[in-house]
Protein backbone atom coordinates (compact mmCIF):
# COMPACT_ATOMS: atom_id res chain seq x y z
CA UNK A 1 0.00 0.00 0.00
CA UNK A 2 1.48 3.68 -0.98
CA UNK A 3 2.05 5.63 1.87
CA UNK A 4 3.20 9.03 2.44
CA UNK A 5 5.66 9.94 5.27
CA UNK A 6 2.63 12.15 6.58
CA UNK A 7 1.29 8.59 7.14
CA UNK A 8 -1.57 8.84 4.65
CA UNK A 9 -2.73 5.96 2.68
CA UNK A 10 -2.45 6.79 -0.97
CA UNK A 11 -4.84 3.70 -1.54
CA UNK A 12 -7.00 5.40 0.00
CA UNK A 13 -7.30 8.91 -1.59
CA UNK A 14 -10.00 9.81 -4.73
CA UNK A 15 -7.10 11.88 -6.40
CA UNK A 16 -4.70 9.03 -6.21
CA UNK A 17 -6.23 6.43 -7.95
CA UNK A 18 -8.05 8.30 -10.19
CA UNK A 19 -4.56 9.25 -11.78
CA UNK A 20 -5.06 12.67 -10.64
CA UNK A 21 -1.90 12.34 -8.09
CA UNK A 22 1.22 9.77 -7.66
CA UNK A 23 2.00 8.59 -4.23
CA UNK A 24 4.70 10.46 -2.46
CA UNK A 25 6.18 6.81 -0.83
CA UNK A 26 8.41 6.91 2.08
CA UNK A 27 10.77 10.02 2.38
CA UNK A 28 14.18 7.51 1.63
CA UNK A 29 12.34 6.70 -1.75
CA UNK A 30 12.70 7.27 -5.62
CA UNK A 31 8.81 8.26 -5.47
CA UNK A 32 9.71 11.03 -2.80
CA UNK A 33 12.15 12.59 -4.69
CA UNK A 34 10.23 12.60 -7.98
CA UNK A 35 7.17 14.23 -6.37
CA UNK A 36 9.33 16.59 -4.55
CA UNK A 37 10.79 17.77 -7.51
CA UNK A 38 7.47 17.53 -9.48
CA UNK A 39 5.99 19.49 -6.23
CA UNK A 40 8.57 22.31 -7.12
CA UNK A 41 7.83 22.54 -11.33
CA UNK A 42 4.00 23.46 -10.06
CA UNK A 43 5.89 26.25 -7.58
CA UNK A 44 4.86 24.25 -4.69
CA UNK A 45 6.37 21.66 -1.60
CA UNK A 46 4.92 20.24 0.71
CA UNK A 47 7.21 21.16 3.76
CA UNK A 48 5.96 17.30 5.34
CA UNK A 49 7.56 15.65 1.99
CA UNK A 50 10.41 17.96 2.10
CA UNK A 51 11.73 17.30 5.32
CA UNK A 52 11.16 13.89 5.68
CA UNK A 53 13.74 13.42 2.58
CA UNK A 54 15.79 16.13 4.68
CA UNK A 55 16.03 14.19 7.16
CA UNK A 56 16.71 10.92 5.29
CA UNK A 57 13.39 8.99 7.29
CA UNK A 58 10.60 7.49 5.85
CA UNK A 59 7.88 7.70 8.18
CA UNK A 60 7.65 11.09 10.20
CA UNK A 61 5.39 9.86 12.99
CA UNK A 62 7.56 6.28 13.46
CA UNK A 63 11.04 7.52 11.94
CA UNK A 64 11.35 11.18 13.59
CA UNK A 65 11.45 12.43 17.26
CA UNK A 66 9.95 15.69 16.68
CA UNK A 67 6.44 14.41 15.76
CA UNK A 68 4.33 16.17 15.64
CA UNK A 69 6.26 19.42 14.63
CA UNK A 70 4.97 22.98 13.46
CA UNK A 71 4.80 21.46 9.93
CA UNK A 72 1.84 19.49 10.84
CA UNK A 73 0.69 22.15 12.99
CA UNK A 74 0.28 25.04 10.29
CA UNK A 75 -1.62 22.28 8.45
CA UNK A 76 -4.71 22.80 7.29
CA UNK A 77 -3.43 18.69 6.11
CA UNK A 78 -2.37 16.03 6.13
CA UNK A 79 -3.70 15.65 9.88
CA UNK A 80 -5.88 17.64 11.83
CA UNK A 81 -4.94 19.85 14.76
CA UNK A 82 -7.40 17.29 16.71
CA UNK A 83 -5.59 14.10 15.86
CA UNK A 84 -1.98 15.26 16.64
CA UNK A 85 -3.79 16.48 20.44
CA UNK A 86 -4.71 13.28 20.50
CA UNK A 87 -1.36 11.39 19.34
CA UNK A 88 0.74 13.71 21.76
CA UNK A 89 -1.74 12.47 24.53
CA UNK A 90 -1.19 9.07 23.94
CA UNK A 91 2.62 9.00 23.09
CA UNK A 92 3.29 10.78 26.57
CA UNK A 93 6.11 13.22 27.06
CA UNK A 94 8.24 14.96 24.53
CA UNK A 95 11.56 14.33 24.43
Amino acid sequence: MATGPCGLACDACGLYNRGKCASCGPGNSIEARAKINFQEQLGFRCPVLACAITRNIDYCSRDCSEFPCSRYERGPYPLSLSFLQMYRRRSGPQH
